[in-house]
């Protein structure tokens, strides 16, 4: 239930959110263009990409209620707590894949 929940309020907000959303993508699919044009042959430094994303969630956790006007004291019904928590997830993961390209190293034999 609460899944469903988290996942219909995400969706709602991708709806409401179409420019950010249509930013967002560009944000995510130009670091890739440049993982395969410059460094195709490296390989990904998942450590450092994950350390990261960690990084930027935990501030997202802080500072993802001020894009929607509130503040994490507002957050009282647990419909209000799935839409945060989902959001901080795809937060995580968003910066994941876009961190990932930016980590290469060189490969080691």
């Amino acid at each position: 239930m609460i899944i469903y929940q988290m996942l219909m309020m995400l969706w709602e907000a991708i709806l409401e959110n179409g420019l950010l959303v249509a930013i967002l993508l560009t944000l995510l699919i130009v670091p890739w263009l440049y993982w395969l044009i410059k460094n195709r042959q490296k390989k990904f430094n998942h450590r450092r990409s994950t350390w990261i994303a960690f990084s930027i969630a935990i501030l997202g956790f802080f500072f993802l209620p001020l894009y929607f006007s509130a503040t994490l004291f507002d957050l009282s019904y647990w419909v209000d707590w799935a839409f945060h928590l989902a959001m901080v997830i795809a937060l995580l993961f968003y910066s994941y894949l876009v961190c990932l390209p930016f980590t290469v190293k060189n490969k080691t034999i």
